[in-house]
């Protein structure tokens, strides 16, 4: 199973090598987007794992924003014209870490009758965003330009101009339906081309999410949920494969994973947990190793938990 991992990173230097270092497999390369604001410096001791890691093209990826996209995009793009063809490619954060043994992730991809894995609805979704947030709509109609005090206030100013002056509204391009879910995902080579190809044939598409609330967990969403390729659609299992906890449903960020939750992440059928943070308490993480990913999985659990 060759697989290509591309990781979105911008701190914790030694825990993105231990990430790299546990899901290294011999048969994995590693695309790596380094945060414009980080200092790479502190990212070389990636250098140490060879060959397999690739450094991508930076970009200013502040949450939120429509820099969340080009890292991965640009890394998509890379991966597509590497001369090794990827069987699965991965999105992962430095903060995520895997909750299954490379044998298990490998066995699990080659077992399944599905071969993307991929968190998408659409919206509004009123349980999860009630109120004024109106299902999650504001990320589809209103502008975001950051979250700088100068850009809240452009954005407030362009969204009260819109409500007087049609033209100004936003509206989705190719009369698409809107769709979000969880930023990460596994795709196989068909949807990334699919998705390359699509954003290829559509450059307004990359223009609407310039100005969109947390674009990255739209952007390959509303592709995949206004498709209409058959081949790609079977394909899909929706759901990313993190094991998260969420404070709430409508949190913005996941809970950080500690040792008091490792019961539960062992019991989890989930192929990677988020996120966590070896400042705050590294012992999950050997936790992990000892509990999960240095233990031998039976074939049969594989093949179970794949279907």
């Amino acid at each position: 199973m060759e697989k290509a991992y591309l990781i979105m990173a911008h701190k914790n230097p030694k825990q993105v090598f231990r990430l790299v270092s546990r899901l290294n497999d011999g048969s994995s390369e590693f695309f790596i987007h380094i945060d414009k604001k980080a200092a790479i410096s502190q990212f070389q001791n990636l250098k140490q794992i060879g060959n397999a890691v690739h450094f991508t093209e930076r970009f200013d990826a502040s949450w939120g924003g429509y820099g969340l996209i080009k890292p991965y995009l640009s890394a998509l793009k890379t991966v597509r014209e590497s001369s090794r063809k990827f069987d699965r490619i991965l999105l992962l954060s430095g903060q995520d870490y895997p909750i299954k043994s490379n044998q298990y992730i490998n066995a699990f991809f080659e077992n399944s009758p599905y071969t993307n894995f991929i968190n998408y609805f659409p919206i509004p979704n009123l349980t999860k965003w009630p109120g004024k947030d109106r299902g999650g709509l504001y990320r589809i109609d209103k502008y975001y330009f950051g979250a700088k005090w100068y850009e809240l206030i452009c954005s407030k100013a362009m969204n009260l101009l819109a409500t007087y002056l049609p033209f100004l509204r936003r509206k989705i391009p190719n009369g698409m339906k809107p769709y979000t879910g969880q930023t990460w995902w596994n795709l196989d080579r068909y949807a990334l081309d699919y998705i390359l190809d699509y954003v290829d044939r559509h450059l307004e598409y990359m223009d609407f999410h310039k100005h969109t609330f947390v674009a990255d967990e739209l952007f390959v969403q509303m592709i995949i949920g206004n498709s209409k390729d058959e081949k790609l659609l079977h394909s899909i299992k929706n759901t990313e494969k993190r094991f998260t906890i969420w404070p709430k449903p409508n949190s913005a960020h996941p809970k950080l994973l500690v040792k008091g939750d490792i019961e539960t992440i062992v019991a989890s059928d989930d192929l990677f947990a988020r996120k966590f943070d070896e400042n705050v308490d590294s012992e999950i993480l050997d936790l992990i190793d000892s509990k999960i990913l240095f233990t031998k999985p039976s074939a049969e659990l594989v093949q179970q938990q794949a279907s």
